[in-house]
């Protein structure tokens, strides 16, 4: 079990629409997205592995602001625990909630 404590201060975030990551469940991604494939490579070299699933928010075009990407205040933490790479540099990966 992990404490606050352990946290990191900052992790990186994935906001993948219909994605669902639950404490104690594992999510396999297929991840093919050049700004996703650095994103698992930098998870990859810290001691916790920790990548903050979190989903979109869709917000009316009257009350967007340019730019402005907006996300659900509630997202979840999952420590990737399955990595393999595919011949074409693809990465299928697990998190596992936590």
């Amino acid at each position: 079990m992990i404490s606050a404590a352990d946290l990191p201060d900052t992790i990186p975030v994935f906001p993948l629409p219909g994605a669902l990551m639950l404490p104690r469940a594992r999510l396999p991604l297929h991840i093919f997205e050049p700004r996703y494939l650095a994103m698992v490579e930098d998870c990859l070299k810290t001691k916790h592995r920790l990548i903050g699933m979190i989903q979109p928010r869709e917000t009316p075009a009257s009350e967007r602001r340019e730019g402005e990407k907006r996300l659900q205040a509630i997202g979840c933490a999952g420590r990737l625990t399955g990595f393999s790479e595919t011949e074409d540099g693809r990465y299928m990966i697990t998190l596992s909630g936590i």
